[in-house]
This record gives structure tokens, sequence and C-alpha cells, in this order.
């Protein structure tokens, strides 16, 4: 049996990786040969139908297990429980796949004991799976996830957050931990979903998109009018606005200068060649060969832009507002179709 424990990192594909994990077609696509679970506090095992539902209904589309905390703080007879009811699933399936894309940078959290220390004394073998991306652009990335949405200033918050992606460094922590068999970084491409499935041993013909961001007029909408996004956790919003909005998905505002990007090729320099030994042969060369980790050149070409704007841009608002407005309109017509069809079930019940 095995074990595969997707621990990130954030701002690494991860919700593309979940929402696909948590659909009718990543069963279709694995039928009997993995099964993905969600474990919930107080040691609540979600998996097949029951997962997919609660991820149709979740604001974010998918449904993922809890953060490292709440594995943690499981009491004894809950790790007892849970650890049967994963080996039953292992039993069933071969290999089961847990993810939660905030365990990987708190591997403190996961100790010598605990669930996982559990179920590798239980028959699992424990896989630690970890996509990664050049910390340049996780940076400018993870601002306007969370960064954006505080009372620290850019070049502050940047410092604060730098050791979140010394990729070797997070990972080297998970290595040493006796309960893991083996840890597998792995290079976050155009299409995270079709890569975990070669991983995993199954094909898919198509995936979903990573690394896509509400268009940048959204943003600074945000950080003009803070109660539609108030803090850096309030990401609910992203995601219905992403399904909702019929407008082209761009890049987010590129706010990281020259000279800070000089700054973060030098701090990540020795991590990321450390990484690089880590990796698969073949992804460890295209890393070395990639620009993105280790030049500034990449980088000058991106449009800069100020972390503040003091007005918006009046054509990408007036585009902003027309895809609203066909949204309400779109929305308004489902709606009444809903209503439509209660009335009529609740006027014809089905007998039992």
């Amino acid at each position: 049996m095995k074990l595969i424990l997707h621990i990130g990192m954030s701002k690494c594909g991860s919700s593309a990786l979940q929402s696909y994990l948590s659909s009718v077609a990543f069963q279709q696509a694995v039928g009997g040969g993995a099964v993905y679970v969600a474990l919930h506090q107080g040691g609540v095992v979600f998996h097949g139908d029951d997962l997919i539902k609660r991820a149709a209904v979740s604001p974010h589309g998918y449904w993922t297990s809890h953060a490292g905390e709440i594995v943690a703080d499981l009491s004894p007879a809950n790790r007892v429980r849970v650890c049967s009811e994963l080996r039953e699933l292992g039993q069933r399936y071969g290999t089961v796949i847990m993810s939660n894309e905030g365990w990987g940078a708190r591997p403190h959290l996961f100790g010598e004991e605990g669930l996982f220390a559990d179920l590798a004394g239980n028959g699992f073998e424990i896989v630690v799976l970890a996509y990664v991306r050049p910390q340049v652009e996780w940076m400018n990335s993870a601002w306007w996830q969370w960064g954006a949405w505080t009372k620290a200033p850019l070049e502050r918050w940047v410092n604060q957050n730098r050791p979140r992606a010394k990729w070797s460094n997070i990972l080297q922590e998970w290595v040493i931990k006796p309960w893991v068999t083996q840890v597998d970084a792995r290079l976050l491409d155009t299409n995270v979903v079709h890569t975990f499935m070669s991983y995993l041993g199954f094909s898919v013909e198509a995936g979903s998109r990573v690394n896509s961001s509400l268009p940048g007029v959204v943003l600074r909408l945000f950080q003009r009018n803070r109660e539609l996004r108030p803090g850096p956790h309030d990401s609910a919003v992203d995601f219905a606005l992403a399904r909702q909005l019929r407008i082209e998905q761009g890049k987010s505002p590129w706010v990281i200068g020259p000279k800070r990007v000089e700054q973060l090729l030098e701090y990540y320099r020795e991590d990321n060649q450390q990484l690089a030994d880590l990796l698969p042969r073949e992804q460890s060369e295209a890393m070395l060969a990639d620009p993105r980790w280790w030049s500034m050149d990449p980088y000058l070409e991106r449009e800069l832009q100020p972390a503040q704007i003091k007005r918006l841009n009046s054509d990408e608002l007036e585009q902003l507002v027309v895809a609203a407005l066909e949204a309400v309109y779109r929305l308004d017509g489902e709606l009444r179709q809903l209503r439509s069809l209660r009335d009529k079930n609740r006027d014809n019940p089905v007998s039992p």
C-alpha cells in the first residue's frame, strides 16, 4: 500500500490539482487504482462520491484535508480509527492520496509520532510529493495571494516571507522523517494535472490550467475596495469570480523590481543548487537550464507596476463591468430555471 502526501508547495498548482482530484474525472481515470481522501477535524475521512458532492458546493471548487494543526491534534482514539479507515482504503485501492498545500512549509507539525507514523507502522509506504517553481515568480504570485491584503508594504512583506520559498531547505526536513519512505520534488509545468497523473502511472487527455490569475483590474479593484477582499485568507471570492467572469485571465501585475529580483536570486542561489540535487536527472537538467531560477534576464522583460495605484484603467474597468453584467444576466437565468424546477417538484412530489 502506498500513501502519497501532496504537501504543496503553496502557489504551485495545488488548487488546480485538488480540483481535479475532487472530480468524477479523476475517479474515472484511475478506476480502482487509487483513491483521493480528505481528512477533517475529529478524524472524519471523506472520499468517493461524498467528497465529490462536498467539493461541488465548496466556494473553492475542491475538497482537501485540513491544516497540519488539525492532523497533529487528533486524539489517540481518532488516530486509531483514521488509521483503520485508511488501511482499508489502501487494501482496496493500492494507492491513497491526501493533499494540503500548507503542509509542506510546516514539517514541524508532523513529528516522529502521530498519524502518519502510525500509518507507516501499519503497512503504508509513505511518499511525500511537492511541486516547486522559481521563487521570484512565486513571490510575485504570493504577494497577490496574501501580501497585498495585509498592511505590510511590499518590501517588508517580501523580506519576511523569503524563507517560505527555500524549497530545498524545507524538503530536507521531510527527508529526515523516519516514517517517510521517499520525498519526490517536481518542477511545476503548464499542466500539473497531466504531470501528476503521469506520476501516478495514468494518462489523461486534458487537464486544468495552472498559474492563472484574476485579471489585474480585479486585483486592483480589490485593493481600492477592501470589503471585497478584506484579508489574505478571504480567497473564496477569487474562485467565484474566476468561474463566473468570462474575461481573459492573465498574469498578476508584476511588482518585483530589478533590484529586488537580484536580491532574491542571490538569496535562493545556494538553496536552488541543493534543490537541483533532489530532482530526478531530467528535471534537474531542466532546472539548471532555466534562467528563471538563476538570471535577471527573464524578469527584465516584465512590465513593472507599482504595488498600489491611485486610478484604475478606464478601458479595463469597462471590460470588467461588461463581463460582470453578462454574468449577472446569465446567473439570473440559471436561478429562475432552478426556482421553476423547485416549484414544479414541490407541486408534483415523487411518491415514495
